[in-house]
């Protein structure tokens, strides 16, 4: 009876318990809504971060991979041309003529400069994983394969060029034109037989390199896109590059998954 006829001799007590609890429960609230929503923008500028690095990075594998595609394309062609015009000259010589009108079209400048190009942007996706290293952390191993079999692709395409080169044709320029009878290309003898062929085995060994390579940077853009996009879609991942043949390596960051084989990925599936 006491406390009661305290409260009700000063009301104001109560009163101003009221608005304190009140005040208190409001800074409360505004303190967690402060807090939710500073996390809620951390998190949507993470996963803008994440989206940016993996659109970085995917653009530019994208890019090199079209760049190889190009150097396999020209390694690939190449010994069918010699052998094509071989087969057009000796054809002509038995009807009589000196040699066929068959024109070998590549140039030794332009076959080592899309092999070059393809290199650069290669050298382009591995800046993108040391600018975020960070976010690349974990993939020293699939660096590293990367590098070295970069460095066994530029040894194969330099076996290949170099024997190429006594054989392919070369422009002259106006310059020279005059020094050279008026002649605007120089042709070479044509490779014989065993020449022709070792053309061919050079060639298929490079395109076996650019292969690995090519499928090494898909093995990449998957593993990047599941790092960096798996929290943002309720932790799903992209399906791993499965090889029709098991020898064959697909680079993971999980050392248990890799297939083995160091020399090549024939039978390969993207």
């Amino acid at each position: 009876m006491c406390i009661l006829t305290f409260f009700d001799q000063h009301a104001w007590i109560a009163t101003f318990l009221t608005i304190l609890s009140t005040v208190g429960l409001a800074v409360w609230q505004i303190n967690r809504q402060f807090r939710n929503t500073i996390t809620s923008q951390r998190a949507n500028k993470l996963e803008e971060l994440r989206v940016q690095i993996y659109k970085e990075i995917a653009e530019k594998i994208e890019i090199c991979q079209t760049a190889l595609s190009k150097s396999y394309a020209t390694t690939m062609v190449l010994p069918s041309s010699f052998e094509i015009k071989s087969y057009e000259d000796n054809k002509a010589r038995a009807e009589g003529r000196p040699k066929s009108s068959y024109a070998i079209l590549q140039r030794y400048p332009t076959i080592t400069a899309e092999h070059s190009d393809a290199m650069q942007k290669l050298a382009e996706v591995l800046f993108i994983m040391d600018k975020y290293e960070i976010a690349f952390n974990d993939f020293t191993s699939m660096k590293t394969h990367i590098r070295e079999t970069s460095d066994k692709l530029t040894k194969a395409m330099s076996e290949f060029h170099n024997f190429t080169l006594h054989f392919l044709p070369m422009d002259v320029t106006e310059d020279d034109r005059a020094k050279s009878g008026g002649a605007k290309v120089i042709n070479p003898p044509m490779p014989d037989a065993a020449a022709i062929a070792q053309i061919r085995a050079l060639s298929e060994v490079a395109k076996e390199v650019n292969l690995d390579l090519t499928c090494y940077l898909h093995d990449l853009r998957i593993e990047a896109q599941n790092v960096l996009l798996s929290p943002i879609f309720d932790g799903k991942l992209a399906p791993k590059r499965v090889p029709g043949d098991p020898r064959f390596k697909v680079l993971t960051l999980d050392a248990k998954d890799e297939m083995k084989n160091p020399k090549s990925s024939k039978g390969r599936n993207n």
